[in-house]
């Protein structure tokens, strides 16, 4: 029996799809998350660097352990040669406090049907801004300022 490799629109659509199951069936996503990482995967995000599948998916499993719904909205999913982008809007409710809303991008590289490098790239101090009345007015008085 001849293995298939997933192309990079394969893991592209996948993707999309675990992302957006994860308000459904977050344990499932979290499962299913996994069998698309490479062993070796390094991942980056604003706040922190990781190597290997186990750390990530452990990354996630807590991310979802503090929240009381996590649900992404996956706008794009592209897939060509080695690169894999989505674009993405999550909606993170914690257990305790408001909920947050993150405005993304996943670009990450595929070898031989699996993801070895994933950098997600988001904006924090918006996001919170957005969701704090006190912080939204500082941001608000400071960004023309910064830019």
């Amino acid at each position: 029996m001849a293995l298939t490799i997933r192309s990079t629109r394969d893991i592209a659509e996948e993707l999309r799809d675990v992302y957006q199951s994860f308000d459904r069936d977050s344990e499932g996503a979290l499962s299913r998350l996994g069998l698309l990482y490479d062993p070796g995967v390094v991942f980056r995000d604003p706040l922190q660097t990781l190597a290997g599948r186990e750390a990530f998916v452990a990354m996630n499993r807590r991310v979802v352990a503090r929240a009381r719904r996590v649900a992404f909205d996956v706008t794009d999913a592209l897939g060509r040669e080695e690169s894999v982008f989505l674009a993405w809007v999550m909606t993170y409710e914690p257990r305790r406090g408001p909920t947050l809303v993150f405005e993304g991008a996943t670009h990450a590289r595929a070898r031989a049907g699996l993801i070895v490098e994933q950098r997600d790239y988001w904006d924090l101090l918006s996001s919170v801004a957005r969701a704090l009345p006190i912080v939204r007015s500082v941001y608000a008085a400071l960004a023309p300022r910064l830019g």
